[in-house]
């Protein structure tokens, strides 16, 4: 039964995006030392070792599969964060019908970051299939405080119909940070 739903679970796993990290890099991502990683790595083998999907051994390096990075985040607040292990709380990812320039995109950003003082906030601005620029973002505020100050500042100046927003609440530090690094560096204000 146990075999059975570990290759059900593998079989789901194998259609993700096939993106691996070695330990070495996760350095990095995380701010923990090696040591600290290889003791991790240890409990983390055990706990995936009928899993291929989410993590191999390719000669002497392990290839760990990216929703595997919160198994390696500190269990403990760090007294320095960085931008993996820091506290995210919401994702932001707004598009728009026509298409604004980057610098349009960054204009409003920073009128939300104006709306929320005390907020940390991340953002990518990458171009769809379409060509049509468009933001993602994430920020250490609540959900509630982030809807209502993104939705004035995009309500303002777009009509209702002419975008599309989304804000949700972090689950995966890792795979947040990770998602917005797919199209460059994340600029913070």
């Amino acid at each position: 039964m146990i075999e059975e739903s570990k290759n059900i679970i593998d079989k789901i796993n194998s259609s993700r995006a096939k993106i691996y990290y070695q330990l070495n890099q996760l350095e990095e991502i995380t701010g923990m030392s090696p040591r600290t990683l290889k003791y991790r790595m240890k409990l983390v083998k055990e706990k995936y070792s009928n899993i291929p999907s989410l993590l191999k051994r390719n000669g002497k390096a392990w290839q760990i599969h990216y929703t595997l990075i919160d198994e390696f985040l500190p269990k403990y607040n760090k007294k320095q964060s960085n931008l993996t292990n820091h506290k995210w709380e919401t994702m932001v990812t707004w598009n728009t019908k026509d298409n604004y320039d980057i610098n349009y995109h960054v204009q409003l950003i920073k009128e939300v970051k104006q709306e929320l003082p005390s907020v940390n906030i991340g953002y990518v601005i990458e171009t769809d299939g379409r060509g049509v620029s468009h933001l993602h973002a994430i920020t250490d505020g609540f959900k509630d405080n982030i809807e209502i100050a993104v939705s004035g500042i995009l309500k303002k100046y777009i009509a209702c119909g002419q975008y599309r927003c989304q804000i949700e609440k972090i689950n995966n530090y890792g795979s947040a940070t990770s998602y917005l690094r797919k199209s460059g560096k994340i600029t913070i204000i």
